[in-house]
């Protein structure tokens, strides 16, 4: 089983030391390991910590189309990562983002600019009480999960990143909204989520999924086993996971 192309690589533009690598060193990486496609996808500009400078996003742009140039066994496309800012399914994705970027991922994030207090309180006072409350849980849990949904269902996405990693949500009804909307769900070999239990939950359900390495720094590009091990032992249809060449 081999991964030939994957599309959540940060680069130096993932901003404050969060991304190790340039882009360039990506690529060289990822040519290196037999990917015929690959995308730099750093976070989305409202990631308060880590999050693409605007000015940098049409830079990015510009060293993407000389990197193809350069390096031609690998096609090299400009991705992001973008956030989810709102329950109501708000995003930093916007005319820059549309204009410049070839594949939309995004999925949720701490350290974002969130649009509300509600949304705050939300995410970081009901989700951690969540932790210790059945009650609490099963509200917040219903209510990410229709955030998630709504995310997918205003922005378009190509790809959701790491589903129910950070905050829970109701996976089988994600997986049902994304094949209605087209959106592809993310096995994170770098996060816990989709987990093996994940897989196993929605492997009736025919839903597209990628691997991705959400590789940080160029050395952790190809390190795929474990979600690779993942789907293994869940016994989810290979056929369904769109970056894999068995």
């Amino acid at each position: 089983m081999k991964i030939i192309k994957d599309y959540h690589i940060h680069s130096i533009y993932s901003k404050n030391g969060h991304g190790k690598s340039t882009p360039e060193e990506d690529v060289i990486k990822g040519s290196e390991i037999g990917l015929v496609e690959m995308a730099i996808s750093d976070h989305g500009h409202r990631h308060y910590l880590y999050g693409i400078k605007k000015d940098n996003i049409k830079k990015l742009h510009e060293e993407i189309k000389e990197l193809n140039k350069k390096y031609k066994n690998i096609n090299v496309l400009q991705g992001i990562e973008a956030n989810m800012l709102s329950y109501d399914g708000d995003s930093d994705i916007d005319d820059l983002v549309k204009n410049n970027c070839d594949i939309i991922m995004g999925g949720f994030h701490y350290g974002v600019r969130f649009k509300d207090l509600k949304t705050f309180y939300r995410i970081y006072i009901l989700n951690f009480l969540g932790k210790f409350s059945i009650k609490i849980n099963k509200y917040i849990t219903k209510l990410n999960t229709e955030a998630v949904i709504n995310f997918m269902k205003k922005n378009k996405i190509k790809i959701l990143t790491h589903p129910g990693e950070k905050i829970p949500v109701n996976i089988r009804d994600v997986a049902k909204a994304a094949v209605e909307e087209d959106v592809i769900l993310e096995i994170n070999a770098s996060h816990k989520h989709l987990s093996e239990d994940d897989l196993k939950c929605i492997k009736d359900i025919d839903v597209k999924l990628i691997i991705g390495s959400d590789a940080h720094h160029k050395d952790n590009i190809g390190k795929y086993e474990v979600a690779i091990n993942r789907i293994e032992k869940s016994g989810f249809p290979i056929d369904n996971v769109i970056n894999v060449e068995v």
